[in-house]
């Protein structure tokens, strides 16, 4: 478990007592459930469970080191494992120091860098004209899954919080990210479990890293948005421990 952000150097963001209580708060979120969750720096890890893992709409090429410049020094995967060790969700997250985060969309380094010739030209991106400049060390996060038996217990609205403080502490990130594909954004319970201050129309069109057609939105938040929704979220976890464990699809009981 997560017990202590590591010694980086950076300058503490998040005052020591509310990061205590969001790590003591996720741990009994977890514990109750009889599920652990290990950060990894090693993102070849990730991808080696999202090869053989089910229900996936492949692997992410932003988080794969045959594709893109990942390295313990800018990236790590939270590893959520069951009594048995066997891994049921799990999230990834990169950095990436920019000075407009929408044009490394549009340049699909997001995806693959160095680019592969065969990808093609820029995409044109629909973000609106008002939309500002992402740039500093921008978090993003991706490779999001959850065993089919264990959805539906709200997973995603506590991992995700708890990689956005963690990235900070890390990495120092002055804004987090993410790519939802349509499918995912028309799910208004999920997109409020993100937590993001704003999703945007991003791109829609053959898209490709995916070889398809895809509509996709980026969501955002400054650091200071995240850190505003912090209280919030260790709310939620402590109101979550009045509440009785759900069962996994299969019949077992999650505590």
């Amino acid at each position: 478990m997560l017990h202590e952000i590591p010694e980086t150097g950076h300058r503490r963001i998040v005052a020591a007592t509310v990061l205590d209580d969001l790590l003591r708060e996720c741990e009994a979120w977890f514990s109750r459930r009889r599920l652990t969750l290990k950060h990894d720096e090693d993102v070849s890890n990730w991808v080696r469970h999202m090869r053989t893992a089910p229900a996936t709409d492949g692997i992410n090429p932003t988080y794969d080191p045959e594709h893109s410049p990942v390295s313990p020094g800018n990236s790590y995967w939270l590893d959520v494992r069951d009594r048995d060790a066997r891994t049921v969700a799990c999230i990834a997250a990169r950095m990436i120091h920019t000075d407009d985060f929408a044009q490394h969309m549009s340049s699909m380094r997001l995806w693959f860098d160095p680019l592969p010739s065969e990808m093609g030209g820029p995409l044109n991106l629909l973000l609106p004209s008002n939309t500002p400049v992402i740039s500093g060390t921008v978090a993003h996060y991706g490779g999001h899954w959850v065993h089919p038996d264990w959805r539906g217990n709200g997973i995603p609205g506590i991992l995700l919080p708890m990689a956005k403080i963690l990235t900070m502490e890390l990495f120092g990130s002055d804004w987090d990210t993410g790519i939802v594909l349509s499918n995912s954004a028309q799910r208004r319970n999920l997109m409020a479990a993100y937590g993001f201050a704003k999703a945007e129309l991003c791109y829609s069109g053959f898209f490709p890293p995916l070889r398809r057609d895809e509509t996709f939105f980026l969501v955002r938040s400054t650091r200071e948005q995240t850190l505003h929704d912090l209280p919030a979220v260790i709310t939620r976890l402590r109101e979550d421990g009045e509440e009785p464990v759900l069962t996994t699809r299969t019949g077992s009981r999650n505590g």
